[in-house]
Parts: C-alpha cells; sequence; structure tokens
C-alpha cells in the first residue's frame, strides 16, 4: 500500500511525540531519581566525612586534655597553691636570688573550662642569676606561663629587682597530686649554657660592676649603745655602714629585711622568710641560712 504524503507526516509527528514521550519519561522518571540519588549519595558521603573527621578531632583533643591533665596543678586550690608557690620559691633560690618572696592570688575561672592561679615573685640578684632562674621555670613541663617581667637596674651594682607575674593552670579532670617536673620541648635550646648570652650583653646601656655584693657586705662589728648591742653591717662596695639594733629594719644593695638578734660576736637577719646567721668578720655569701618562721 502506498502512503500519501499526509500519512507521512503524520508518522513523523507520531514518531517525534514517542521520542519526546520517552525522553520525559527517561529524564523524569529515570535519569531524574537517579541524579537525585547520586546527589543523596554525595551528601551522605560529605556528611560521612565530616562526621570522621570531627571524631578524629575528638580522639585527638581528648589525648591532648589528657596531656594537659598530666601537667596541671592539683585540683584542690590550696594544694596546688602550696605546691607551686614551694617550687617557685625552691627556683628562684636555687638561682641564688636574694629577697626572695612569692605571693599568690585567688583563683579564677576561664568560662569553666579550666581555672588560673595567679603568683608574684619579688627578688634581687645579677642578670645571671635572673636568667638562670627564666630558664628552670621555662624547661618545667608545667602548665604555666611568665605573665610580666619587670628588671630595675639598682644603680651601677650589677643587681636588678626583679618582679616577675606567673600564672599556673587546673584542668578539671586532673589527677596530678604533684608538680610535674618533666622537662619541656619548647625552649629552643635545652642546654642552660645557651642563654648566658643574655647575661653578658649589656642590655642596659649602664656601667655595671660586676662584684658581688653578697661577698663584699660583711657583719663589721657589733658594738653597745645605752647597753643595747648594735650590729654594724658594712656595704664595702661604697664604703656604707648600717648601725642596726635588734628590730630594726635594713636595705642593702645584697638584700634587704630586718635584724632579728644581735648579740656580742653574731646576729641573726631575716630576708624574705629566710633567716641568716652571720659571725663578726663573715659576708652575707657566708652567712649559715636557715628556714624562717
Amino acid at each position: 500500500m502506498k502512503l500519501t504524503r499526509q500519512q507521512l507526516l503524520l508518522g513523523v509527528l507520531a514518531l517525534m511525540a514517542i521520542l519526546r514521550v520517552g525522553d520525559y519519561v527517561l529524564s523524569s522518571m529515570i535519569q531524574g531519581p537517579m541524579r537525585e540519588l547520586q546527589g543523596d549519595n554525595r551528601e551522605l558521603l560529605e556528611q560521612i566525612s565530616k562526621q570522621e573527621k570531627l571524631l578524629a578531632d575528638g580522639r585527638a583533643a581528648g589525648l591532648e586534655i589528657e596531656q594537659w591533665q598530666k601537667k596541671s596543678l592539683p585540683s584542690d586550690t590550696e594544694t596546688a597553691r602550696s605546691l607551686y608557690r614551694n617550687w617557685l620559691l625552691e627556683t628562684v633560690r636555687s638561682a641564688r636570688l636574694r629577697n626572695a618572696t612569692v605571693d599568690s592570688g585567688s583563683p579564677a575561672s576561664r568560662r569553666g573550662l579550666y581555672r588560673t592561679m595567679p603568683f608574684t615573685v619579688q627578688a634581687r640578684g645579677s642578670l645571671k642569676e635572673i636568667t638562670s632562674a627564666l630558664f628552670s621555670v621555662e624547661k618545667t613541663n608545667q602548665l604555666h606561663r611568665i605573665i610580666s617581667l619587670r628588671l630595675t637596674p639598682v644603680g651601677t651594682t650589677g643587681q636588678f629587682d626583679l618582679s616577675m607575674s606567673v600564672e599556673a593552670l587546673i584542668i578539671p579532670g586532673t589527677r596530678a597530686t604533684s608538680m610535674n617536673t618533666g622537662e619541656s620541648r619548647l625552649l629552643a635550646s635545652k642546654n642552660r649554657r645557651d642563654y648566658e648570652v643574655i647575661a653578658r650583653d649589656n642590655i642596659f646601656g649602664i656601667g655595671i660592676d660586676t662584684k658581688d655584693p653578697m661577698q663584699l657586705t660583711i657583719l663589721s662589728a657589733v658594738t653597745y649603745r645605752n647597753g643595747e648591742p648594735t650590729a654594724w653591717i658594712t656595704e664595702q662596695i661604697d664604703d656604707k655602714v648600717h648601725k642596726l639594733p635588734a628590730g630594726a629594719d635594713f636595705e642593702t644593695t645584697a638584700i634587704s629585711g630586718r635584724v632579728v638578734t644581735v648579740n656580742e660576736e653574731s646576729v641573726v637577719l631575716e630576708s624574705g622568710d629566710q633567716l641568716l646567721k652571720m659571725q663578726i668578720g663573715q659576708s652575707f655569701a657566708d652567712a649559715v641560712v636557715t628556714s624562717g618562721f
């Protein structure tokens, strides 16, 4: 049967309609849901990746917190205060700083995440002694930091008054019962001698006398005034003599404090919370040092 031109056109139109319908069906009922499914799958994979990262970060943070807890002060604030204060005072004294005192403030909560315990240090010494003390503080693997540091030259004697603020942390959940005395890895060098260049440089631009005032401040005599024994303390650096009865306060380049007792051959001085017993002719450096009251 011979098809007419009209029939051919109708057939072509019908075929085009079938193709359009098929394309619609393919797009809307097969490819559309497949693309949607693939999009959902990608989103799901992204969510899984994010959750895995959060989990990994949480595990890492947990390990980090555990390490912080080991470096924390004990959770009991009075125990923490006593431990850190005694350690800080001993550290300063081991560096041969004098007039050393350590005070502590009240602990403060930081957004409920941890607590801080503030401490202040006052002492006097040479730049070499101060550098040694700072090295000892910084090398200790404890959660603490120096907040502020002020050095005031004592004339041209080579001595400096040190005023330092330190902050130590208490991390919740810590089981620490003592100070962490391990060594920190944060220092540029773990060798104390590498920091001695700080003391050798004249960073204050003043003439400095390197003589040790502890060696050159002596108990030169004991005399009587109105029947009361009086100690003569002589600063040989500048030929200054302090005549002091028991109970008198004194201030020298080496140390300051109070005269506790004076007898015919010796005196007992209080400096910070230490007692120094000296015989006539002895220097402060030769004094017998005991704990204070």
